[in-house]
């Protein structure tokens, strides 16, 4: 048996008597454009799933283990924090900004007996807060990842784009 040529698509095609001794005939031919096009999507999907694990695996030690429907809040978190700390930093003069979701939490937090301050659990939010913004710098690369994978014309060059390539660079 003779070894199989180079090609794209390389297939048996039985056997030819070649001066007087069988061997393996092969039919070879290129991807088809649809097959290439199949082939390349594929990759952006694998690439980009990959990249999108392997950023939520480093995103994992900043979000600990808050629940989804928890980290949908830590906006307006952060906003009411904004407004009260602001309202502090001007001398807390008048009403104080309406903070209701702070003053929910606060209530759940302390419960009964519970010493925690307004001032206190403000604290917390903003350097929460400070520690997500300082981690958007990794959204960016993420971003920036998914456009070379769309940007990408082969499905090496989709596969090349990964996370660590792209922290390094």
């Amino acid at each position: 048996m003779t070894n199989p040529p180079e090609g794209d698509v390389v297939e048996p095609a039985g056997l030819e008597l070649v001066d007087g001794e069988w061997r393996q005939a092969w039919s070879v031919r290129d991807y088809t454009n649809a097959e290439r096009a199949e082939q390349l999507e594929r990759a952006k999907t694998e690439a980009l799933s990959r990249l999108n694990a392997d950023y939520e695996d480093a995103a994992r030690p900043l979000l600990r283990e808050y629940p989804e429907i928890e980290r949908l809040s830590w906006g307006q978190q952060k906003r009411e924090a904004e407004a009260y700390q602001a309202w502090l930093d001007a001398g807390g003069a008048g009403d104080a900004p309406p903070i209701p979701s702070l003053s929910a939490i606060l209530d759940g937090r302390n419960g009964i007996a519970g010493t925690e301050t307004l001032e206190q659990l403000v604290a917390a939010v903003l350097a929460r807060a400070e520690s997500f913004t300082a981690w958007q710098i990794f959204t960016g690369i993420r971003q920036r990842g998914e456009w070379a994978i769309n940007d990408a014309q082969t499905p090496n060059a989709a596969h090349a784009v990964t996370w660590e390539s792209l922290a390094a660079a």
